[in-house]
């Protein structure tokens, strides 16, 4: 594995860690342009918290550059500071981080940058996605500027889609909360059978001696 590969992997390590899930669930979505001061991002801060309502804390993690988590219990997700553009680590399943906090932050970021939805900014160069396979592979893959995702504007319909993906990661954390009980009661039932069974046959066996010593008597 190259020196570049190891870097990602600690990223997402690192990440998944704060994130409270594994490696291979976090995202990396990074904006590839030229960010001549890191000020923007003290401004992208101070929006998302006095003027969104969206609490965040720096955390110490090897991201490469300064790390902050974003969000709530529910919903999180982590901004990266760089020269080279904003990089956003989330949470593959996360619904409500897809539609409503990722394209949020990108909304601010984009306002902060002076950019508009018409304009095709010329510091703006590409979108890197980036990922860890379950082997731990480091995975890529690149989008046009063109494609940009903060393009769309925002409208009420987003407050709904938002209320709903909540609703939906609920369920789905409940349903995993389910299945992993369901599976330890399982594994506590096969450990009770295989008990089980261990004691019988060594019941079978004592009787069999028992049954042999008089034999031979």
């Amino acid at each position: 594995m190259s020196y570049r590969d190891d870097t990602f992997k600690s990223k997402f390590n690192d990440s998944a860690r704060h994130l409270g899930v594994a490696p291979d669930q976090v995202i990396s979505l990074k904006l590839r342009e030229s960010v001549g001061s890191y000020s923007d991002y003290r401004n992208l801060l101070k929006i998302l918290e006095h003027e969104v309502g969206i609490r965040w804390q720096k955390i110490d993690a090897n991201l490469q550059g300064n790390g902050y988590l974003v969000g709530d219990a529910k919903v999180k997700i982590i901004i990266v500071e760089h020269e080279t553009g904003l990089e956003i680590l989330y949470i593959a399943g996360s619904i409500a981080s897809l539609i409503c906090l990722i394209p949020l932050v990108l909304h601010c970021w984009n306002s902060i940058r002076g950019r508009h939805v018409q304009q095709h900014p010329r510091d703006f160069h590409s979108i890197e996605i980036r990922r860890l396979d379950s082997n731990g592979h480091l995975k890529e893959d690149q989008a046009l500027s063109q494609s940009a995702p903060w393009s769309a504007p925002f409208s009420f319909i987003n407050t709904a889609l938002t209320s709903a993906a909540e609703v939906l990661d609920t369920e789905i954390k409940h349903l995993r909360d389910d299945v992993q009980a369901l599976m330890a009661r399982v594994t506590e039932l096969e450990r009770k059978i295989s008990k089980r069974k261990r004691a019988i046959r060594k019941t079978v066996k004592k009787t069999k001696n028992r049954e042999k010593s008089r034999l031979n008597v």
